[in-house]
């Protein structure tokens, strides 16, 4: 009992927040007009949607979102202060455009002044990489065949040590999760291992959602430890007996893969199975962070099978301290409001026990009804004795979408609206402040646009001290 009670007392429970996080006005970022060789109004005509953010070192936000081809992925700069905003242009040449994500070096590399950019941008048949080090003004040239495997889909990002870029991605064929690496800061990538190990492929073959690639940055082995996140079916039964083609997945199990060897081998092991097949946790995506003190956090949205029951949960494992093995806390319901749709969950670190969440929050029961207006929630959490401790407020100072949010993927071409797309991002600036990009069409029903805020007043999520109001 001392011996627990001593380790209790050396990893500490800090301070939950209690002051009401405050954000800007949401910040539409906007694009120039394309060439008169297309047609008038083509640019920003298409879905923009799925922004991806990240901050670098300096405070300058990063935002990249898919537009199609030949656009490929819009990639804008902006300060956190939001006084201005530089479209950068499409670094990927309109080489891709399918999804798009980033990743920014936690400082620069030698001999630059800004922290390495590097993006990924899906074309199907491949991902098209590249990257800048000087704050985006130019990029190398595009890299369309960053993978070894043919037939790509759905890839995340997220910078390592030095020069390591990590790149996961779904493999068409098999549907297991890819991971290639980069030691050149993104430019060109091997590929190394796949994240559904042996034990689990026969659960997952075929059915799963993979959520982001993450490196515990504060741990002090080498390579450091590289993880991901998956929803699949609980046992391979239940795997065999969902129906193909239908939206009952039965992925009612969360898994945290774990890689100590840069990606080359990988270990799944469970984050939660829930007790009922009938609610399910692939609502998209499963989303996971590393903070700063070594501690994971896991996030997902729940819903019954009729879909009325929606809500937002996060668990929280404590630094391993080399053990490999994480012991997660019972899950928290983070929403505080019932009976209403939430979807689009995502969860970044912050200081150590600490991080930031954001959802979709619709004002209806479920995601499919017609009536629903749809605001950006935010909560910050802190780990504590207890559990996990939030604090929340809308993070947009209006409706973003008005209608019924589909989740089916690309099924919902065939009915559905799919206009913000699956999904959206919270960084964290370098004082502690929550910097989230979302899909928005408000301007015009229909139109996805990317808009972003920071937030302005209440806690850091990096040290849990008041912030200085630039509101």
């Amino acid at each position: 009992m001392l011996a627990g009670l001593a380790a209790l007392v050396a990893w500490g429970t800090p301070a939950a927040a209690t002051t009401a996080p405050v954000f800007r006005p949401g910040l539409h970022l906007r694009a120039p007009s394309l060439p008169s060789s297309l047609p008038p109004g083509f640019l920003n005509n298409l879905t923009v949607a799925e922004p991806s953010i990240r901050v670098d070192s300096g405070g300058r936000m990063y935002v990249i979102a898919p537009d199609s081809a030949p656009i490929g992925c819009e990639l804008w700069e902006v300060p956190s202060t939001l006084a201005s905003q530089t479209f950068l242009g499409a670094p990927d040449g309109g080489l891709g455009g399918g999804d798009c994500d980033l990743a920014v070096s936690a400082k620069p590399v030698s001999g630059s002044t800004f922290p390495t950019v590097s993006y990924s941008s899906l074309s199907l048949p491949n991902i098209t990489v590249g990257k800048s080090t000087n704050g985006g003004a130019t990029f190398t040239t595009p890299n369309p065949l960053a993978t070894q495997t043919l037939g790509d889909d759905r890839q995340w990002n997220a910078a390592g040590e030095g020069n390591v870029v990590y790149l996961s991605y779904h493999i068409l064929e098999t549907n297991n999760i890819a991971v290639s690496r980069s030691t050149d800061g993104g430019a060109t990538y091997l590929f190394r291992g796949l994240a559904i190990d042996t034990d689990h492929i026969g659960q997952a073959l075929y059915n799963n959602e993979l959520g982001p690639i993450v490196v515990d940055m504060h741990s002090g082995l080498n390579p450091k430890p590289v993880y991901t996140i998956f929803t699949a079916p609980a046992t391979l039964t239940e795997n065999i007996n969902t129906v193909a083609g239908s939206t009952q997945t039965a992925n009612h199990a969360l898994y945290l893969a774990s890689s100590y060897d840069g990606g080359a081998t990988w270990r799944d092991a469970p984050i939660y199975v829930g007790p009922d097949i009938n609610t399910t946790y692939d609502h998209i995506f499963p989303s996971l962070g590393a903070d700063s003190g070594g501690g994971l956090w896991a996030a997902w949205t729940s819903r019954n099978g009729d879909g009325t029951v929606q809500h937002v949960y996060a668990t929280y494992a404590k630094p391993t301290n080399g053990t490999q093995t994480h012991v997660w806390s019972v899950p928290a319901q983070i929403d505080q409001t019932a009976g209403v749709a939430k979807l689009f969950p995502w969860i970044v670190g912050g200081g150590s026990a600490r991080a930031d969440l954001v959802w979709y929050q619709g004002t209806q029961p479920t995601n499919e009804d017609t009536s629903n207006d749809w605001t950006v929630r935010f909560a910050q959490l802190t780990r504590t004795n207890g559990g996990i401790a939030s604090v929340q407020a809308q993070a947009s100072d209006h409706v973003i979408h008005h209608g019924q949010i589909c989740t089916t993927g690309v099924e919902c071409t065939f009915g559905g609206d799919r206009t913000l797309l699956d999904f959206f991002q919270v960084a964290v600036t370098p004082d502690g402040r929550a910097a989230i990009a979302w899909a928005d069409d408000s301007l015009s029903a229909g139109i996805g646009q990317i808009y972003v805020t920071v937030q302005c007043g209440g806690t850091s999520a990096k040290t849990g001290g008041g912030l200085k109001s630039t509101c």
